[in-house]
Order: C-alpha cells, then structure tokens, then sequence
C-alpha cells in the first residue's frame, strides 16, 4: 500500500531496494530446496485455512514449483491426509488441472473433476478419494509465479462401498448418489484473494530473513 501523505524517494535507499530483491530470491531459492514448508507456515497457512474455511472446501493445498519449474511440490494441505503426501509427491508441472493453472497462469473453477480426461489422477489413488470440484489460482511469490493454490470437494471411496468401478460418468456411481456441491464464481474470487494474501506474506517473510528481522 503507498503511504497516505506526501512521501519523496530516498535515494541512499535504491541500492540498499536492489540488493534486498536479490537476497529474497536468494532465500525463497534456499528455503525451497531444505525446508519449503517454511515459506507458508505460520500467518500464510493460517490465511489459507481461513480462507478455504470461508467457501466451504473440504481441504486445500500450496504448492511450490520445485526442479527448475519441472513439478509441483505440495508444501501445505489442511486435511486428514496431509502427511501422507505434503512434500513428498510430485506432479508434473504440465500435467493436470493444477499444472495448467500453473502453466499458463489462470485460474480454474472445475466441477466433476474426476471425470475430467484432463486430470492428474495419481494422487487420487494413492489417498482413495475423487476429486469432485475444485479450485486452482496461482501463487505469485517474489516478482513470479512460483505455484499454486488449490481448494476441493472431495468424494471419499470408503462412503461408497456399492462402487463398483472408478467412475467415468454420472452413470457408473450407485443410485441415489449426491455429489458435492460444485464452487461458485464468488469461492473463485475468495481463492485469488488469499493467493494474493498469502503472496504478500510470504515476501514480508523473505524481507525480514534478508534483513535479519524477526517477524
């Protein structure tokens, strides 16, 4: 936010503003490849979950492009399942409804996502869940889109034990199923926002470790 009054350029400051962006980037760089979850705990996972509770998701994940933007790594999920997969599986940044968000950098509201082609389905499988509606808006992080956010509905296999198959249609789930209710246009713009939140957060982070600040 610029200042509310009358403000002038320090100049002493502009090479002191060059050398703080280069040491961020420096830092985001380091924190990716040893720790990345500590880019997002804290205040920035606390603004995603409060935002996923907003809209009503079952869950939600930050991701990280990791390998030279070669796939995405999720760093944070806020549910049941997280440690069985939060910095440990890796989607294929071209792949899938998270990876085109992340390609082309716009953002998605899908419904009956399971039955998308489209899909990445491997981590679908491993946690026996199908992805029902989801978000997916990306993550600006020093100057770049860096990764990306995703909310869901889920369909969990073990409420559906008449399933006979994984589903290619409408058709194929038991009678008298209910599917989750599919986001709105508005649950879209309330993800931007906290994509954009969290955006800001991460980089007052990344300033207070060049600096040598504590939060």
């Amino acid at each position: 936010m610029a200042a509310p009054f009358p403000s002038f350029p320090d100049a002493r400051l502009a090479d002191l503003a060059d050398e703080i962006a280069q040491r961020r980037v420096s830092f985001f760089e380091r924190a990716s490849n040893t720790c990345p979850s500590t880019l997002v705990e804290g205040l920035p996972a606390l603004a995603a979950a409060a935002a996923l509770r907003s809209i009503g998701a079952d869950e939600g994940t930050l991701w990280l492009a990791m390998e030279d933007s070669a796939v995405l790594v999720p760093v944070w999920n806020n549910g049941p399942d997280a440690e069985r997969f939060v910095g440990q599986f890796r989607l294929p940044a071209a792949e899938g409804i998270t990876g085109w968000v992340f390609s082309s950098g716009m953002a998605s509201c899908e419904s009956e996502v399971c039955l998308n082609q489209k899909q990445n389905r491997q981590l679908d499988r491993s946690l026996n869940v199908l992805t029902w509606a989801m978000l997916a808006v990306p993550l600006r992080l020093v100057g770049e889109r860096r990764g990306v956010m995703t909310a869901v509905r889920l369909i969990r296999l073990d409420t559906l034990p008449d399933l006979q198959r994984i589903p290619e249609a409408r058709a194929d789930f038991p009678p008298g199923f209910e599917p989750p209710d599919s986001f709105s246009v508005e649950d879209l713009a309330a993800v931007e926002v906290a994509a954009q939140m969290i955006g800001r957060l991460v980089d007052h982070r990344l300033t207070a470790w060049a600096m040598d600040w504590d939060e």
